[in-house]
C-alpha cells in the first residue's frame, strides 16, 4: 500500500511540473527576466509580467542554459522582439542591414549596401558601409563613402550620410584600398571641392575650372577645348 502511495506522489509530482512547464505561454504571467524556449527555434521572454514571442533566427535556434533560454537572435528584422532591452544588435535575413534592439523590439539602424554586407561575429555586428545612399544612419564622422550609382561621394555628419562630392570623371567613385576616391577631372561649377587651385574640366568641355571656397568655379574659356590628360602635376590640358 504504501508503495502505491509514493508511486501516486511522484507520478503527481512529475505531472505537476510539466503542468507548469507548459503552462508558459505567450500572454502568461512571468517575472523578471524569465525566459524559456517554446520551441527550437523560439523563445518566450519577460515583457512587462507577461511572456512574448521571440524568433530565434539565428543558426544556434534555441537552447536551455540554466535557467533561462539561450535564444541566437543574430538573424532578425525590424519589428521583431528582441530578448533584451538595448545594446541588442543582428543581421537582416538578406545580409542587406543591420538593426538593434530598442525598447524590447529591433529597430533599424545601419544599410550595408558594400560587398561584404551584414555579418555576426558572436554578439558583434560587421556592417559593410562602402556604399552608402544620402539619408543613410552611419557611425563615424567624417567616414566617407561612394553613392549607390558610382557618381558621387557621401560623407558621415552628425549620425547621417550626406552629399560630399560629384564624382563626374571617367572612373567615378571607387575604392581604392580602404578608402573611396572621387575623380572630379570632369565637373560643373558650383561642384563641391575641397582642394584649393585644384583645376578640371568642365562638363561641355568649353572651360577649365578652378577649386575656391570650396567649390569649383570657371577659371578660364579654352580655345579649342578642355582635355583630361591625367599626366602628373597636370590632370587636363585647356586649349
Amino acid at each position: 500500500m504504501r508503495k502505491k502511495h509514493i508511486v501516486v506522489v511522484l507520478a503527481l509530482s512529475i505531472a505537476s511540473v510539466l503542468t507548469a512547464a507548459c503552462g508558459k505561454k505567450v500572454g502568461g504571467s512571468c517575472k523578471g527576466t524569465e525566459s524559456t524556449c517554446l520551441d527550437k527555434k523560439t523563445a518566450l521572454a519577460c515583457r512587462g509580467g507577461t511572456f512574448a514571442e521571440v524568433a530565434c533566427a539565428g543558426p544556434m535556434g534555441c537552447s536551455k542554459y540554466e535557467d533561462h533560454a539561450n535564444c541566437d537572435t543574430s538573424v532578425a528584422s525590424a519589428g521583431d522582439p528582441c530578448l533584451g532591452e538595448d545594446d541588442e544588435y543582428a543581421c537582416s535575413p538578406d545580409g542587406k542591414r543591420a538593426v538593434a534592439c530598442k525598447g524590447g523590439k529591433f529597430e533599424p539602424w545601419l544599410e550595408c549596401r558594400g560587398k561584404a554586407g551584414c555579418t555576426m561575429l558572436g554578439h558583434t555586428v560587421s556592417c559593410d558601409t562602402s556604399i552608402a545612399e544620402v539619408g543613410d544612419t552611419c557611425k563615424t564622422q567624417g567616414a566617407v563613402a561612394c553613392g549607390g550609382d558610382q557618381k558621387h561621394m557621401v560623407v558621415c555628419r552628425d549620425g547621417k550620410f550626406a552629399l560630399y562630392r560629384q564624382c563626374r570623371g571617367q572612373y567615378g567613385c571607387y575604392n581604392k584600398g580602404e578608402t573611396p576616391s572621387c575623380d572630379l577631372t570632369i565637373s560643373l561649377a558650383g561642384d563641391p571641392c575641397g582642394i584649393p587651385g585644384q583645376v578640371v574640366c568642365s562638363v561641355d568641355g568649353k572651360s577649365e575650372l578652378v577649386c575656391q571656397g570650396g567649390v569649383f568655379t570657371k577659371s578660364i574659356t579654352c580655345k579649342t577645348a578642355c582635355t583630361v590628360t591625367n599626366r602628373p602635376g597636370r590632370p587636363i590640358d585647356c586649349q
